[in-house]
């Protein structure tokens, strides 16, 4: 899937996302330590579904490899969390779509520098690694908000690689190899 397709896919069930039911809030729950609940209960119903569905894809991913990372609930907390800056941002759906939009147009250093709901949004996931940070989530749901969208950062999350690569296609992002 390609960046404009599934920025696509991703306005479109924002649009129409309902509140999640009782079983993907229980697997939020059961997934998180409090302090990270109180965190992902923030965000908007959008981002709670897609936070859940990329738990989900995490843990079906992570159940293919040869490795024992599926028990491993650090990599599943990251997946929930990782958007955890875009309530930081006061920006709805067609907000959020013109910020990422403007942001393609401009580059990332200029947009990054921004400031006001764009800056905000471009830079969620800064602003989420340390919204966790000052609520003691683990450190691998930091590191993965704060490097999710930057793969330059991803050697220095202390993420494995192999770990990186399987949260990002979780969350829908394209193979840029």
């Amino acid at each position: 899937m390609t960046r404009a397709a599934h920025l696509a896919r991703r306005f479109v069930t924002s649009l129409r996302a309902r509140p999640i039911d009782e079983a993907d809030r229980a697997f939020a729950r059961d997934s998180l330590r409090e302090e990270e609940l109180e965190c992902w209960e923030d965000l908007g119903r959008a981002d709670q579904a897609e936070s859940v569905a990329t738990g989900r894809a995490t843990i079906q991913l992570l159940n293919r490899t040869e490795r024992d990372w599926e028990a491993d609930p650090d990599w599943i907390a990251a997946a929930l969390l990782h958007d955890i800056g875009k309530t930081e941002t006061d920006l709805g759906t067609i907000g959020r779509s013109l910020a990422t939009v403007a942001a393609m147009f401009a580059g990332e250093r200029r947009a990054r520098a921004w400031s006001g709901g764009f800056g905000r949004y471009v830079n969620h996931d800064e602003l989420g690694a340390r919204r966790l940070e000052a609520a003691g989530a683990r450190p691998e749901a930091v590191a993965w908000a704060r490097a999710h969208h930057r793969r330059a950062l991803w050697p220095g999350t202390g993420i494995p690689p192999e770990i990186c690569q399987i949260l990002a296609k979780a969350d829908g992002e394209p193979d840029p190899r």
